[in-house]
C-alpha cells in the first residue's frame, strides 16, 4: 500500500483548512481554540480516496507564531498544495513557507489560488503573483469552495498524480509526531513515514531511550496492515508504556545508528548567519544548538559545526531548518553526522567531498587520515550506504586491505607499522609465537584478519605450523619445549602470587593458543595446579602454603581477610586458596571460618 502525502502551506486565513474540507469533508480545526480563533494550531491528517488512489494530507498552521509546527509537518510531505488568496497575495507567511519547502527540497508544488469568487480578474491578477515566485510551480489552480466545479478539477488533477516511489532499500526510520493511550490497545504513536518499511511483530528500537520495541499492529488512515512501507502517514501500536515515548522521538532498527553530541552540515542561509545558538529543526524534533562557521561558500551556503546538549541520532543528507526568534534563519543537509575530530582544513575538505557525494574520494580521505584503519559499520548512517555497497567502494580503492568480516578498512601503510612490531618482538625474543588472535588482542587498531593478512605477508621471516606463527629457521618442537620450561619457571618463582595467563604470554610473546596448550599440559603433568578460571600456581608453592595453612588452624581459625593479612594476597587468591583447602578432609568449614577438625 502506498498513498501521497500532500501538504497545505501558505499564509494563515488563506483557505488551506478550508481547501482540503471541500475536497475530503474533513474539518480540520476541530480543537475548541482553533474554532474560536478560526485557525489551524495543530496539525491536522485526514486521507482522500479517489478510485485506486490514496491521498494523505498534512494541514499545517499559517501563524507566524507557529512556525515551528508548520516546519515539522512539512518534513512529512512528498507534494504541497501551496494555497495564496488571489486577493491578498503573497504575505509574510507565505514567502517564509516557500523558504521551508525550497531548504526541505521539496519541488512538488501546486499553487492554489483560493477564494477566486471574490476577484473579478482572477486569471490576471494569478499572473501577477505567479511572476513574484522564483520557482515554476508544478501546476496552477484557481477555485472556491463555493465553486465546486473548480474542487473538483484540482481532484481530477490530483487523481493523475504519480505516487513518490520510495527506494526499497532504504532502512526504516520514522519521528514521532503524537503519542497517546488507548483503551484495549495500549500505546499508540503516530508519524509519517518517509524512509524504509516496518511490519507486525518487528523488532524495533527508540533511539532516543534505546528502549527495545514490538510493533504490535500498524494502521494508515484506520485500516490494519501487516507492513507498511513509505511514503505514508502511519500509526503503530507499540507494546511499551505511552510515557516512554515523545514527540521527536526516534524509532529505527537495531544497531543502525548512534547518538552524537555534534555534526557538520551544509547550511542555506536566508538571513544573517552567526556563530549564535539556534534551534534546530529535524523531523517532528526542536532542539538547541550552537553554531560553528567553519568556512563561508558561494551563494549564501556555509560549512557549519553544530552542537547539542542532548545525543541526536541524524543521518547523512537529513534535511533540517534553522530558527531563531521563530524566524527563519536558514537550513540544509547534514553531511557529517557523526563525531570526527579533525583540524578545520582537513574538516572543510571531507565536507565539500560529502557535500559532492564524493564517496569514493571521502573514503581515499578517510583510509589517509585514518592510517589504522576506519570502519564501514555506520556507513548507512555516514553516508547513507548499506554495507554491501561501501564494501563494493572500499574494495575499488588502490593501497587498502578490506577485512570484510569485520567492516574494517585499511591503509596498507598499516601494514608496515605491523611488520615492525613483528620484527622488533623477534629481535627481542627469537621465540616468540604469533597468531592473529593473539596479535589481534594487543593491538586494539588491528583485527584477526589484518593480522592474519599480516603475518602472511611475512613469510620471508616467519614459518607457520599448527595455526601457530614463527621465525624462520626455528625448530617447532624445541621451540614448544622452550616456551614450556620457560612458562614454568616464571610460576615457580612467583610462587603463591602468580600472574593472570595473558600477563604470562605477553611476557614471553607467546599467543593465547600456544600459551593455553603449555598450561594444559602442565596441569596434567601435575606441575601446576588451576584454582580458578585464569588462576594457575605451581604444584609445590600450592604445598607450601597449604602446609603453612594446617600449622596455624592448630592454635587458629582462618578466613578470608587473616588469609589476606598473613599472607599479603588479593581477597581473590585467598578465596581461592581457602576453597582448596576446604577439599581437605582435616578442614571444616563455619560461618566462613575455617577449623581443623578435633578427630585430627
Amino acid at each position: 500500500m502506498n498513498s501521497l502525502l500532500i501538504g497545505t502551506a501558505g499564509h494563515i486565513d488563506h483557505g488551506k483548512t478550508s481547501l482540503i474540507k471541500a475536497l475530503n469533508g474533513f474539518d480540520g480545526d476541530n480543537l475548541k481554540e482553533e474554532k474560536e480563533r478560526q485557525i489551524t494550531i495543530n496539525l491536522s491528517f485526514s486521507d482522500l480516496k479517489l478510485k485506486d488512489k490514496h491521498f494523505s494530507f498534512i494541514d499545517v498552521p499559517g501563524h507566524k507564531d507557529l512556525v515551528k509546527t508548520m516546519i515539522s509537518g512539512a518534513f512529512g510531505f512528498s507534494a504541497c498544495l501551496f494555497v495564496i488568496d488571489i486577493n491578498e497575495g503573497l504575505k509574510e507567511q507565505s514567502i517564509e513557507h516557500l523558504e521551508v519547502l525550497e531548504i526541505l527540497e521539496i519541488k512538488d508544488i501546486i499553487i492554489v489560488f483560493s477564494k477566486c469568487d471574490l476577484c473579478e480578474n482572477y486569471k490576471e491578477r494569478g499572473q501577477e503573483i505567479l511572476q513574484k515566485l522564483n520557482f515554476t510551480p508544478l501546476n496552477v489552480f484557481h477555485t472556491s469552495i463555493k465553486d465546486q466545479a473548480s474542487i473538483d478539477v484540482l481532484k481530477d488533477y490530483l487523481l493523475n498524480l504519480k505516487d513518490k516511489n520510495a527506494k526499497d532499500d532504504l532502512i526504516f526510520r520514522y519521528y514521532i509526531d503524537r503519542v497517546f493511550s488507548l483503551k484495549g490497545i495500549g500505546t499508540v504513536v503516530t508519524g509519517s513515514l518517509n524512509e524504509g518499511k516496518t511490519s507486525v511483530n518487528e523488532k524495533i528500537i527508540c533511539l532516543d531511550n534505546q528502549k527495545e520495541l514490538l510493533v504490535k499492529n500498524i494502521q494508515n488512515h484506520d485500516q490494519d496492515y501487516k507492513e507498511i512501507k513509505a511514503f505514508n502517514r502511519v500509526a503503530l501500536s507499540l507494546n511499551c508504556n505511552h510515557k516512554d515515548l515523545k514527540k521527536g522521538f526516534v524509532l529505527s532498527k537495531k544497531g543502525i545508528f548512534k547518538g552524537f553530541l555534534e555534526c557538520d552540515v551544509l547550511i542555506k542561509a536566508k538571513r544573517g548567519l552567526k556563530n549564535e545558538k539556534m534551534l534546530f529543526c529535524v523531523g517532528s524534533k526542536s532542539v538547541e544548538c550552537k553554531l560553528t562557521i567553519l568556512k563561508e561558500l558561494d551563494n549564501d551556503e556555509f560549512f557549519v559545526h553544530l552542537t547539542f546538549k542532548t545525543q541526536l541520532f541524524l543521518c547523512f543528507d537529513e534535511k533540517f531548518i534553522l530558527l531563531q526568534n521563530n524566524r527563519i534563519i536558514g537550513g540544509g543537509r547534514v553531511l557529517n553526522p557523526v563525531s570526527e575530530p579533525l583540524k578545520k582544513e582537513l574538516k572543510n575538505k571531507l565536507l565539500f567531498l560529502l557535500r559532492n557525494r564524493d564517496f569514493k574520494s571521502v573514503f581515499n580521505f578517510l583510509k589517509d587520515i585514518h592510517k589504522m584503519g576506519f570502519g564501514l559499520l555506520s556507513s548507512y548512517q555516514r553516508f547513507k550506504l548499506l554495507h554491501k555497497e561501501a564494501l563494493d567502494l572500499a574494495k575499488s580503492l588502490n593501497g587498502v586491505f578490506v577485512d570484510e568480516k569485520n567492516l574494517n578498512v585499511y591503509n596498507l601503510l598499516a601494514l608496515d607499522e605491523f611488520k615492525k612490531m613483528i620484527i622488533f618482538i623477534l629481535d627481542k625474543n627469537p621465540y616468540a609465537m604469533f597468531s592473529p588472535t593473539s596479535l589481534s588482542l594487543r593491538i586494539s587498531w588491528a583485527s584477526i584478519e589484518f593480522c592474519e593478512f599480516g603475518l602472511k605477508s611475512m613469510q620471508n621471516l616467519l614459518d607457520f605450523k599448527n595455526g601457530i606463527y614463527f621465525k624462520k629457521g626455528i625448530d617447532f618442537e624445541k621451540l614448544k619445549e622452550r616456551n614450556n620450561n620457560e612458562l614454568f619457571e616464571i610460576l615457580r618463582k612467583q610462587g603463591i602470587k602468580p600472574q593472570a595467563p595473558y600477563n604470562l604470554y605477553e611476557v614471553l610473546d607467546l599467543d593465547r593458543k600456544s600459551g593455553d596448550e603449555i598450561l594444559k599440559k602442565l596441569t596434567q603433568e601435575k606441575l601446576v595446579i588451576r584454582l580458578s578460571h585464569n588462576f594457575f600456581v605451581e604444584k609445590k608453592s600450592l604445598d607450601r602454603l597449604i602446609q603453612e595453612c594446617l600449622e596455624i588452624l592448630k592454635n587458629s581459625s582462618l578466613d578470608v581477610q587473616k588469609m589476606k593479612e598473613i599472607f599479603q594476597l588479593s581477597r581473590k587468591y585467598a578465596i581461592a586458596y581457602l576453597e582448596y583447602l576446604d577439599k581437605d578432609e582435616r578442614i571444616e568449614k563455619k560461618d566462613e571460618k575455617r577449623f581443623l577438625k578435633t578427630n585430627v
